[in-house]
């Protein structure tokens, strides 16, 4: 599955919910590139109390699950 493979990064909060190591693995298998640190990520899932890097997209944890289950990428705007 391809569903993420031509967005940036992400990087995945350590306080996801569902677990970080959950949300990396669905990520990676639907094609995506996950990063460990915010600073090299284009999105950011889930809470980050850190500095958010200029032009770092915020999402929740939702946005991946919602991504999945519809089999598209979903609006930014709602998550």
């Amino acid at each position: 599955q391809d569903l993420f493979q031509n967005l940036p990064a992400m990087f995945v909060s350590q306080h996801s919910q569902p677990p970080n190591q959950t949300l990396v693995e669905l990520i990676e298998l639907c094609g995506g590139q996950t990063c460990k640190t915010v600073r090299r990520a284009g999105i950011c899932i889930g809470r980050h109390s850190g500095r958010r890097p200029e032009g770092c997209r915020m999402l929740s944890e939702q946005w991946i699950l919602d991504c999945i289950t519809h089999l598209k990428i979903q609006s930014y705007d709602t998550y």
